[in-house]
């Protein structure tokens, strides 16, 4: 599985690396994991490798719920699809470290899981510096596969 994660990613970087952008964004979000029925909130920084890719690592921290807090941490690959009047969509891959902390009455245990990312954004440009985000991400994982939707506000600098 890291042999093939390593590969893509490296496919993907590969492609047209002589058109080098360097813009950076940094987005906070919200959103909802549907495995752990969790809100979230999070930051991701953003880095344009070339026009249309970009790498995106991120950290997130879901709030409670049954007694189960979690920090996730991912890195993604996005390939950018730019559409006409600001409104662009991307699909991604990546990796994720799901840490997770269960803790009742005194008990309490804490566990980590490593997985693989897929999902697709989309983006829409409101000023020159800062775009809406929405994605949707599915994260491939030992036992469970947790689902995200968030919403960000993407801004440039």
């Amino acid at each position: 599985m890291k042999k093939v994660f390593i590969a893509i990613v490296l496919a993907t970087l590969s492609l047209g690396l002589h058109a080098q952008t360097g813009e950076k964004v940094i987005m906070p979000k919200m959103g909802y994991q549907t495995e752990g029925e969790r809100f979230l909130i999070g930051v991701e920084g953003r880095y344009s490798l070339t026009e249309n890719i970009r790498l995106a690592p991120g950290v997130s921290v879901l709030f409670p719920n049954n007694n189960t807090t979690g920090l996730d941490v991912d890195v993604n690959v996005h390939y950018v699809f730019p559409i006409e009047g600001g409104f662009s969509l991307y699909p991604f891959v990546g990796g994720a470290m799901l840490n997770n902390r269960w803790s009742d009455n005194g008990n309490s245990d804490s566990w980590t899981d490593f997985g693989f990312n897929i999902g697709a954004g989309a983006q829409y440009e409101l000023t020159s510096n800062g775009y809406l985000n929405f994605e949707f991400k599915y994260t491939f994982r030992e036992g469970k596969d947790p689902a995200y939707f968030t919403l960000g506000y993407g801004v440039r600098f």
